[in-house]
């Protein structure tokens, strides 16, 4: 969509662990209005608070909320994030046709049901059936190639390296951007 996340809005499904919580704080990084969702509020705001105390709330800003407000948080989002335990779906298709900023979807779970409806596991940039703001989703497996090439070329660079690497996921995060631009 040539474009950058700077001033969209991220819905972070399952945004309370690991992964959500990586995809979460990058996004704010990147611009984004985050709003992480969990089924506890208090353990998405908990987490919310941890992650702008540890990132910096100026950089992050990032909000907690319950999956209750998902279709009413669907309405202004510009990109989900599905990044609940596998076999977990967090968006049906009334709530990806309902969503009209809609651009990309992505779900990193590859085991049935699809964590997003209409996101299949190999898809990468594929139209989602039955979005009408022509979003597109990107699937567990496409996540995971981009993941594979990320952590080989990371532990690549601290094979070679003379001293010891500590790397964040910040690095890890940059070196997939250029990837994928060169992909």
């Amino acid at each position: 969509f040539h474009t950058d996340l700077k001033d969209k809005t991220v819905l972070v499904l399952g945004g309370t662990g690991p992964v959500g919580a990586a995809a979460a704080v990058l996004s704010a990084k990147a611009g984004a209005q985050v709003t992480i969702l969990s089924r506890q509020k208090d353990r998405a705001d908990r987490m919310a608070v941890l992650y702008n105390h540890r990132y910096g709330s100026d950089l992050t800003g990032i909000k907690g909320d319950i999956n209750d407000h998902v279709a009413e948080l669907m309405r202004s989002a510009h990109v989900v994030l599905g990044t609940a335990k596998a076999g977990v779906q967090v968006l049906d298709e009334d709530l990806v046709a309902g969503a009209p900023q809609l651009k990309v979807a992505a779900d990193v779970n590859a085991v049935p049901p699809p964590g997003i409806a209409g996101v299949g596991p190999r898809d990468d940039g594929t139209p989602i059936p039955g979005s009408r703001s022509g979003a597109v989703g990107i699937g567990a497996l496409a996540i995971g190639n981009i993941k594979y090439q990320t952590q080989h070329q990371l532990l690549v660079r601290m094979r070679e390296a003379d001293s010891p690497q500590y790397l964040h996921f910040d690095q890890a995060f940059q070196f997939a951007r250029e990837y994928v631009r060169h992909a």
